[in-house]
């Protein structure tokens, strides 16, 4: 073969390497290829997605451990404040649980009926006080309109009075609240107005 066909060959089989995406310095092709998989990955929409879900997904979970220790530490803290206002309350009655215990032992041979009616009515005086700044308030149902929220009819009474129509007339038990919320409704009597003879109006 002539030089120059010689030529003209190796000039067809480099043409033909560089073609088939091959170099004829002895390069790698294979690192090209990865590179270009690699980049249509990044670029892969779905890839992204799973991606973003998943740092979402961990975000959420971070979040609701720490919501979930907030409660607790919440539940801790009005548990303790619950015990701390307990203790304070019993502490002021105290004093009240004293007398009492005087009274109690004091005996009946060196006292009067008198003297021990008045002693009770001081403690109990001492004893609504001491609950009262506590937050106790007693419900002053006499003579009020019946409220079903804070009376409790026990029984009704008639009256020839229209304007007494629904109006508590006695009070069988005294009802309280604690600081604005109901402990115990009054347990009363009602008055009903009935004309006299039982005419209907």
């Amino acid at each position: 073969m002539a030089p120059a066909d010689e030529a003209i060959e190796a000039d067809s089989a480099e043409s033909a390497a560089e073609d088939d995406g091959l170099s004829t310095d002895g390069g790698d092709p294979g690192g090209a290829v990865d590179e270009i998989v690699r980049e249509e990955a990044l670029n892969d929409p779905a890839k992204r997605l799973a991606e973003e879900l998943e740092s979402v997904n961990d975000r959420l979970l971070r979040l609701a451990a720490e919501f979930e220790n907030f409660r607790k530490r919440t539940r801790r803290e009005q548990a303790d404040l619950s015990a701390i206002a307990q203790a304070d309350l019993a502490r002021r009655l105290l004093s009240t649980l004293d007398d009492l215990a005087r009274v109690s032992s004091t005996p009946p041979e060196t006292t009067t009926v008198e003297d021990l009616d008045q002693g009770l009515e001081l403690i109990l005086r001492n004893l609504r006080k001491e609950l009262e700044e506590a937050g106790l308030s007693r419900i002053e149902a006499l003579g009020a309109r019946f409220n079903p929220e804070m009376h409790q009819a026990l029984i009704m009474a008639d009256t020839q009075d229209p304007e007494m129509d629904d109006t508590v007339s006695s009070v069988f038990v005294d009802g309280y609240e604690f600081r604005g919320r109901l402990l115990r409704p009054a347990q009363v009597e009602v008055l009903n107005y009935s004309p006299a003879g039982g005419e209907d109006l």
